[in-house]
């Protein structure tokens, strides 16, 4: 390709929210332009990348048997609705109606889609495991569309589904797919780590997301030096035991002129953070309150919180709910008596981390202002509806794996995603195959995606320098930079133009720098930021020293060779 005729050139200007580097060098080099929002077009060099990520994923994940297949982008909402699967992907679902007023939503994913595709066979336990794919256009009402192609709203992804008999055999699907995955991000030169994570609206009590650490990832991963790593949204650690041996102690009300935080607690009654009960009020999609208590020096964890209680959204009530509803007060919120006091056909649930359970005679709101309780006790002054460890890793905590170490948190991308899904959609939609003995049975399902933007991106993340982006080979947009330099002398030009058709003929992929009213630092600035693995440059200079000069991306230095040579060796 004659850089002359390409479409999309290097540009020295971007916007100010292109903060990431993986968003500032594509923008200026061509690769990607913004439509709207969390959209993007590919341009010519942004789209051979993306093609070649797409073979490298496409030959290793056939390896686990996968076939290819395309599904339509528009999905009758009815199936999403079997399956309850609009309710658990809520607002990030994108909808639309024909003129029938028929509505559809726009494929976020396609568990049931693929489902649905596989039912239309009544399929027999012969024709299992069933193992298919696509590469295909995605849409997410993001919140916040930020980092370029890092967080979208719009992307192509590739997205496999399996259907089997029962877990058994999906484990093995399961476990092919998680080795592809790593193979796929090794031929990438991606750092991609097998990370435990939350299911989130796929669903599914297993799940591994292939995390790629890098400073600008919006994932946080927990991670111990025994090896024991998660996505913070699952991560676990150990909560010691504080004080088991004390006695405990009748509940007390005291007068508490103090402010609503924790800190303002601890500062008044001279007793300690883990002490104190932490009282966070929830309010979920359906209008349901939820009262979470937590030791006072750790935190909820609002996706482990709402996996606990079946939640699909939630937000911290308001001051006015608070006060009006649940007749208690901002700051002083207790469980020790708040059922008692709710207004009529209120939805409430109060829910108990673990760690309550590691102490004794806490302190805390009594539902009064300025009143505060000393000695609550679990199962004597107050019942949790629900226990379950709802606390979120910081950094420091003890790893639950080795009990020695303490747990580092990381910032990380997300590139791939797993999920054993089991029966979350069969069941729901029927979804059935005939087993040996004869009767119907649930289709076991998994599925697995990459994201190919995203890919494209963290790559940039992790590939670049001062000067512009440093392309791994495989999914580089050109093997070979070609740049000519002093193109008003005719032996240059004539000797440019001939080594360029030679390269073809050898069907090595080159990008030919032949602009002549470029200057050459330009056009070397240029290179630098493209990227590209080989620099290959033509002047009166490197003609008098005997051919062109040869300089890799990743190396400052460089080389001259015979036309002639050059030309024997590729």
């Amino acid at each position: 390709m004659r850089y002359s005729k390409l479409f999309g050139k290097t540009t020295k200007t971007v916007t100010k929210d292109a903060v990431a580097v993986s968003h500032k060098y594509l923008l200026q080099g061509g690769f990607i332009r913004q439509l709207a929002a969390g959209r993007y077009s590919l341009l010519p060099l942004g789209f051979i990348v993306a093609k070649k990520i797409e073979q490298v994923i496409r030959n290793e994940v056939e390896k686990t048997g996968a076939q290819e297949v395309i599904v339509p982008t528009l999905h009758p909402i009815e199936l999403w609705q079997r399956a309850n699967r609009d309710k658990k992907f809520g607002p990030a679902m994108m909808r639309v109606k024909d003129r029938n007023n028929s509505e559809f939503t726009l494929g976020a994913t396609a568990e049931v889609v693929m489902l649905d595709l596989v039912d239309q066979f009544n399929v027999s336990y012969k024709d299992l495991p069933i193992n298919i794919y696509q590469f295909s256009q995605k849409f997410r009402d993001e919140a916040r569309a930020t980092g370029g192609l890092l967080r979208v709203r719009e992307f192509v992804m590739k997205d496999g589904y399996s259907f089997h008999q029962d877990e058994t055999d999906l484990m093995v699907t399961f476990n092919n797919y998680k080795q592809a995955y790593i193979n796929i991000f090794k031929k990438l030169e991606l750092e991609a780590i097998p990370v435990e994570a939350d299911s989130g609206a796929i669903g599914g009590n297993l799940s591994y997301e292939f995390m790629t650490e890098t400073e600008v990832g919006e994932d946080t991963i927990a991670k111990c030096n025994c090896g024991y790593v998660a996505n913070l949204e699952k991560a676990t650690f150990i909560k010691q035991v504080m004080n088991a041996g004390q006695k405990k102690e009748p509940l007390a009300e005291v007068e508490a002129v103090r402010g609503a935080t924790m800190e303002d607690g601890v500062a008044l009654h001279k007793l300690p953070l883990w002490q104190q009960t932490k009282d966070v009020m929830f309010v979920d999609e359906t209008g349901r309150f939820i009262l979470a208590l937590i030791r006072g020096d750790f935190s909820v964890n609002e996706t482990k919180l709402k996996n606990l209680v079946n939640a699909t959204e939630l937000r911290h009530a308001t001051d006015e709910e608070i006060i009006n509803t649940l007749h208690s007060y901002p700051g002083f919120i207790s469980p020790v008596g708040i059922k008692e006091n709710l207004n009529k056909d209120t939805k409430f649930i109060l829910v108990a981390d673990d760690s309550i359970r590691t102490t004794i005679n806490m302190y805390g709101g009594s539902n009064r202002q300025n009143i505060d309780l000393l000695n609550i006790n679990i199962d004597r002054d107050w019942h949790a509806d629900v226990e379950g460890d709802i606390a979120q890793v910081e950094n420091g905590f003890l790893c639950p794996q080795c009990k020695k170490w303490e747990l580092k948190l990381v910032k990380a991308i997300e590139n791939g995603h797993i999920f054993n899904i089991g029966y979350v959609y069969s069941e729901p939609m029927n979804s059935t195959f005939v087993g040996q003995d004869g009767t119907l049975k649930k289709l076991y399902m998994g599925s697995y995606g990459i994201g190919i933007g995203r890919a494209l991106a963290t790559i940039v993340e992790t590939h670049h320098d001062d000067k512009g982006i440093i392309w791994p080979s495989l999914v580089a947009p050109y093997q070979i930079h070609l740049l000519a330099l002093d193109l008003s002398d005719k032996n240059v030009q004539l000797q440019a133009d001939e080594l360029y058709e030679q390269l073809l003929k050898k069907n090595l992929e080159v990008l030919y720098d032949d602009r002549p009213d470029i200057t050459a630092g330009s056009k070397f600035a240029d290179a630098d930021l493209l990227g590209i693995p080989s620099r290959l440059v033509i002047s009166k200079r490197s003609l008098d020293k005997g051919g062109i000069e040869i300089k890799l991306r990743t190396s400052p230095n460089s080389s001259v060779t015979s036309i002639k040579e050059y030309l024997s060796s590729v």
